[in-house]
């Protein structure tokens, strides 16, 4: 089976040297240029690895981003710098990043390292697993003609399983933990991401409309997930 990766990057030299790679090695990989664009890449798939490009982002919102993704991506993440400093390896592996690679790189020893990593993760049998809401208290909830089981992660619709990624999930049970409340979207990032660094509302944004299409009749017109103008969102029964 050929591995696949996602990148997160702009630079075109390093776009260039990961294809003769991905050639030598027939692996492939999808290019994302935003850290929110990959964070949206691993709700729709589980990649062999990661790729980071450091100089297309800031220190703090990549630390931001391992972070959030790390407990999703069940392979190496490998950060490519162009300027390594003793402070950046040790922030880096702070947030717990597999591997940092001075960019540019020879690509023979890049694939010999990746490969070695490829084959730990695989020996470990990384499986994911889904991080129960903080406030869940209440293990089974009706909002309307959903049911949300926090016990056994599940979500029904008038009896019929939906099937969610485990954030939306977790989105969703951090509403129903706040029923009737206005949440901020800094609110729902810090609550559910667990993080305040990375400047976008757009995570959050994406994930209620992902919601909307699965459980509300009509995602342009909801009964249940509610946008409240200028100041957030909120679930009502």
């Amino acid at each position: 089976m050929m591995n696949h990766f996602l990148l997160m990057g702009q630079d075109p030299d390093l776009r260039y040297q990961l294809c003769q790679l991905g050639k030598q090695a027939h692996w492939s990989f999808e290019q994302v240029t935003t850290p929110t664009g990959l964070v949206v890449a691993l709700e729709k798939q589980q990649p062999a690895g990661v790729w980071w490009e450091l100089s297309a982002t800031n220190l703090d919102t990549t630390i931001a981003t391992m972070t959030l993704i790390r407990h999703q991506v069940f392979g190496p993440i490998t950060v490519f710098v162009p300027n390594l400093t003793d402070r950046i390896q040790q922030k880096l592996y702070q947030a717990q990043v597999d591997d940092i690679v001075a960019f540019p790189f020879t690509v023979a020893v890049l694939r010999s390292q990746l490969e070695q990593r490829l084959g730990l993760y695989q020996h470990i049998q990384f499986k994911p697993t889904v991080a129960p809401s903080r406030q869940s208290t209440r293990q089974l909830t009706t909002i309307g003609r959903w049911q949300i089981d926090r016990q056994n992660y599940t979500v029904t619709k008038n009896g019929v399983h939906i099937d969610l990624t485990p954030k939306e999930f977790q989105l969703l049970s951090y509403l129903v933990d706040h029923r009737d409340q206005v949440l901020s979207r800094d609110q729902l990032i810090t609550g559910v991401w667990g993080y305040d660094m990375l400047n976008t509302s757009r995570i959050v944004d994406i994930h209620i409309s992902h919601l909307r299409d699965k459980l509300e009749d009509d995602p342009h017109r909801p009964t249940h997930l509610l946008t409240v103008r200028g100041f957030g969102y909120k679930i009502v029964e």
